[in-house]
């Protein structure tokens, strides 16, 4: 392993300050070629993003490959050994570290990176494929997530050097590279000298430096999802603002706000400064009212209440406001979960795991949360994957699961007494990834109806729908096709569902293909009434409700988590079930995109 010099000062996530000068190394930069694609051999004559020495625009998120033309003198005092820097916006000139994307497979997450190449493995010979020096050719390799290149195979020759790296949108501090934000690149040696660019040692100028001018793609959001989310937006503002909870990334794991007021094309942080201090969101929830989006959050050593307020809020819009209230410290749960509910009369309701039990505790209007309650296992199998929904007359609807594979609907009245369990499935995976098996609870108004959506351990999602008098409907099958769980870290369902009117509207992920499909479902009367602790299979027929045939809408990536909300768009656009997803982070950040499914005669 490398012990790699860090020319420059300063971190990842240090403000950038003006550029300083350094001595001038006896090897010069005599050409460079940008490549965008990052899938092309090491040596190909193609997958370029511009024609030699032309600087680029690409966007954030987005691997590409550097390639540099070097000249060494015969009289070299040493072997070289080159290293990368870059500069954003014209500031300081700082190391170009590795770490991986999506997932940084390190301490840190820069700005700029390093990757691993998909095309060759690090140190791979290149051959002479820039055509700018007529020295003969010495070599050169292709780097893949390292910071040092080999040393030079020979001086008085020229060689080529190719880097893949990519700008993120986030990174380490919750820094923010944005549109038409300026990255220039250089090779320095050993000692931290740039490479000039002739051999009478001149400085490279704009006709020689590598520049990237970063561009924001469309309903980007980048950053990471949240561990076992619960809801978590896109929240909508009157307005017409949107509101999304999520981290910066994996090695920064701080909870941020971030807003679009374009309707998801760009989003950006709001209130970064005061964000909560405490990160690590691995059981995390969120419901909005009057203006306010409530957080329920569980770490090892405790569940915490955080609160923002947005663009509706009447005095301080855009704002946190709670931040780390300790709710309870029921001891670590094997899973960490959570499920909050907000009431009309302003009080919340949230659900969190212990380490056998689950437990909720209210929070009043006045703001005081009142001591917990706990939902005890009869036999002794831990609880956990809490669901809620708040209906009518601020009944609080709750599902979750047990550990032998049984799940279990209860309600939480407005005195906050609980009513007695009935039996859900019994078919659903015994696994501690299979703890998140519920997906978000659905209530539709009209009909005082709360649909619990779940997954079997066949992989098939089935559907039961309570009634006003809590009675549990047949099951129906929802989809034929498997559903994933979890896809990355999650130990949940990868699916989500909300209402819309009459309406029951689901996404899901494809379990073989990593696809995202959406089918719904109209609510047809009251629920009939089946066993609600019997243990028979899924094979109810389908009177409770029909569910159509599931439509594609995201297949060009390895989708991981899902979370959405319906959006109301006003008479100029049609409704919308707006939705927040994972492009394949693997745990890793920078993939969490927008995207809406329109609602007109759904």
């Amino acid at each position: 392993m490398f012990s790699f010099l860090l020319v420059g000062s300063g971190c990842a996530g240090d403000a950038d300050a003006p550029s300083g000068s350094a001595s001038v190394s006896p090897a010069h930069q005599t050409a460079f070629r940008v490549r965008s694609d990052v899938d092309a051999g090491l040596n190909a004559n193609q997958g370029w993003a511009a024609p030699l020495n032309q600087s680029v625009t690409l966007p954030v998120e987005a691997p590409f490959r550097l390639r540099f033309e070097v000249k060494t003198p015969r009289d070299a005092p040493f072997v070289e050994r080159f290293r990368l820097q870059y500069r954003r916006n014209g500031k300081t000139w700082r190391p170009v570290m590795p770490a991986d994307f999506p997932y940084a497979t390190s301490e840190i997450t820069p700005r700029v990176s390093v990757v691993s190449s998909p095309a060759y493995e690090d140190r791979a010979e290149t051959t002479d494929l820039l055509d700018r020096s007529t020295a003969s050719y010495a070599g050169g390799v292709g780097v893949s997530l390292s910071g040092v290149t080999a040393a030079l195979p020979d001086r008085g020759a020229q060689s080529e050097w190719e880097w893949p790296l990519v700008i993120r949108r986030y990174a380490d501090g919750a820094v923010t590279n944005g549109e038409g934000d300026t990255f220039e690149f250089r090779m320095v040696d050993v000692r931290g000298r740039p490479l000039a660019a002739d051999a009478q040692g001149r400085p490279l100028d704009t006709d020689t430096m590598p520049t990237v001018t970063a561009t924001i793609p469309p309903r980007l959001l980048g950053g990471t999802y949240p561990e076992t989310p619960g809801r978590l937006g896109p929240w909508e503002a009157s307005g017409g603002s949107l509101y999304f909870l999520m981290e910066p990334a994996e090695s920064y794991n701080k909870l941020m706000a971030v807003k679009s007021e374009d309707g998801g094309q760009t989003w950006h942080e709001v209130d970064g400064a005061h964000r909560p201090a405490t990160g690590d969101l691995e059981g995390f929830a969120s419901a909005a009212r009057e203006g306010t989006i409530h957080m329920l959050h569980q770490i090892d050593t405790g569940v915490l209440h955080h609160s923002f307020r947005t663009a509706d809020h009447p005095d301080s819009p855009d704002t946190w406001h709670v931040r780390d209230d300790t709710v309870a410290t029921p001891g670590e749960p094997p899973v960490q979960v959570a499920s909050i509910a907000a009431r009309s009369d302003g009080s919340l309701v949230g659900v969190y795991g212990g380490p056998e039990h689950l437990h909720y505790s209210i929070r009043s209007p006045e703001g005081t949360w009142g001591d917990a309650t706990t939902i005890p296992s009869p036999t002794g199998a831990p609880l956990s994957g809490p669901q809620l929904a708040c209906g009518t007359s601020d009944t609080v609807h709750l599902a979750y699961t047990r550990r032998d594979g049984t799940a279990w609907y209860r309600r939480i009245r407005p005195d906050g007494n609980l009513t007695s369990p009935q039996q859900v499935s019994s078919g659903l995976g015994t696994a501690e990834t299979d703890v998140g098996s519920v997906l978000p609870l659905v209530h539709l108004s009209e009909t005082n109806t709360t649909v619990i959506l779940y997954r079997r351990a066949d992989g098939t999602m089935w559907a039961r729908r309570a009634g006003a008098d809590g009675a549990l409907s047949a099951p129906t099958q929802v989809t034929e096709r498997s559903i994933v769980q979890s896809a990355a870290d999650s130990d949940q369902v990868g699916a989500d569902a909300i209402a819309f009117g009459s309406r029951v509207h689901v996404l899901f992920i494809e379990e073989e293909t990593g696809r995202l499909y959406h089918t719904s479902s109209p609510e047809s009367g009251s629920p009939e009434s089946g066993s609600p602790e019997s243990g028979s299979p899924e094979s109810g027929s389908p009177e409770s409700g029909t569910w159509t045939p599931a439509t594609l809408q995201v297949d060009s990536a390895d989708v991981q988590w899902v979370r959405g909300r319906p959006i109301s768009k006003g008479a100029s656009s049609p409704d919308a079930y707006g939705y927040v997803y994972d492009a394949g982070s693997n745990g890793g950040s920078g993939m969490n995109w927008y995207d809406e499914i329109s609602l007109t005669d759904r």
